[in-house]
């Protein structure tokens, strides 16, 4: 049972790092705003009906199923280390020690979007609750995930009326960026490798929205603290949810069939609706800056959670029937790889997007952008079972394995 409790973990996790894909490829080839919104650049009917169709299917929905399983995989490194009676506090925090270096890299180096880091920060906590009963584990999860919504309702309520015009006004301008704000991120990023690090380094400097309005401090820092507690608040959330449904055997698909066909009706019945109700909404505002920034996400934040776990369900009522076995074979190979995919798909998208390769940043509409996102699932399909026929690791994880216990571990597979 522990190595079909792993097989199914690794065809989730491969099945959420493509998934994720479908959002972030946005990320890689358009302004950054536009991952957010449909009104931001490029306004057509086509764009809309794809941002709208990611949106709901898609949008922090397999970021949320890695997070959970990222919680899992949490309660299995440790376990594995009390096997070998050794402690594992040390060990767990040299492994994320290490990952958030790596995260810190690729999200100055490489790509903004980066998760690595803030997963990293996660655990550093999330190693003191592992302890605590499932459900307990569970329902703190959900409060902490559901904190952003409080939060920001209370804001829209209670203090943004409040904040003078010039702050408002760098708000206004983060949702609705100008053409002058849009030409420097198209600039940059068709541009040289040295044009883009520094530019990445400015937006986390969050120096274009003081360059805008120099006294709009409280407003980039109304959006910079509420962009960091989302984002913290939503990753940790899901890791203690996916703690508590580990322990309980969700992700082993040792439950039984009549559960995972409730995950699949309820998590798509009233995820998919809510959902959509947000996008509607979002439009019925006009994208209006206010509501977006404190309220317009929220529907899809509650959805997310439920929509995730009805992908679960489908995932392993797929896995015991039994379909498409080459299939599962090749998932389950892409999530043993995770973290040499998910750095696979910002080398070959900067390639496409940026100025250091093919430069089509900004080019391409977001229809060829599915298309070009299909190509690079058909390379890790193709590459992740390919390497792994002939090593026990991806390269990223073997050395991230080697940094972690500060030895050297033997990459080549030994023949049976």
């Amino acid at each position: 049972m522990r190595n079909a409790r792993i097989e199914s973990i690794d065809i989730l996790r491969g099945f959420a790092l493509l998934g994720i894909l479908i959002m972030n490829i946005s990320s890689f080839a358009m302004p950054s705003m536009a991952y957010f919104s449909p009104v931001v650049y490029a306004v057509n009917n086509m764009n809309h009906i794809v941002y709208s169709f990611t949106h709901i299917i898609a949008d922090q929905k397999f970021m949320a199923i890695f997070s959970m399983l990222f919680g899992a995989s949490t309660i299995l490194f440790i376990n594995s280390i009390k096997k070998r009676e050794k402690s594992p506090l040390l060990l767990f925090y040299s492994r994320n020690f290490w990952l958030l270096i790596l995260g810190w890299i690729h999200s100055s180096y490489l790509w903004y979007g980066d998760i690595l880091l803030f997963y990293a920060l996660c655990a550093f906590v999330l190693f003191f609750f592992k302890d605590l009963s499932p459900k307990k584990q569970f329902i703190l999860g959900c409060l902490i995930y559901l904190l952003p919504t409080f939060l920001n309702y209370a804001t829209y309520e209670y203090v943004i009326d409040h904040v003078g015009q010039a702050e408002q006004d760098v708000i206004i301008k983060h949702w609705n960026p100008s053409n002058e704000i849009l030409k420097q991120e198209l600039d940059a990023y068709r541009g040289s490798y040295e044009k883009q690090v520094q530019y990445r380094a400015q937006m986390w400097s969050s120096s274009e929205y003081n360059e805008v309005n120099p006294s709009g401090g409280i407003g980039a820092g109304i959006i910079g603290l509420s962009f960091l507690i989302d984002v913290f608040s939503r990753s940790f959330g899901m890791m203690l949810i996916g703690m508590a449904c580990f322990s309980w055997g969700v992700f082993s698909n040792t439950l039984t069939k009549a559960f995972y066909k409730k995950l699949v009706i309820y998590g798509f019945g009233i995820g998919l609706p809510l959902s959509m109700i947000g996008l509607f909404f979002n439009y019925s505002f006009d994208w209006d800056w206010k509501y977006i920034q404190f309220l317009g996400r929220s529907p899809n934040n509650i959805a997310t959670p439920l929509i995730a776990f009805g992908y679960i369900g489908i995932i392993m009522l797929w896995i015991r029937k039994g379909n498409f076995i080459n299939l599962q074979e090749k998932l389950r190979t892409i999530g043993k790889t995770a973290l040499t995919a998910y750095l696979i798909q910002t080398v070959i998208a900067t390639f496409i997007f940026y100025g250091i390769g093919l430069g089509l940043f900004g080019y391409v509409n977001r229809a060829y952008q599915l298309v070009i996102m299909c190509c690079i699932w058909f390379a890790l399909l193709i590459l992740c079972p390919m390497w792994l026929s002939k090593y026990q690791y991806g390269p990223v994880e073997w050395i991230w394995r080697m940094l972690t216990h500060m030895k050297l571990i033997p990459l080549l597979r030994q023949k049976k």
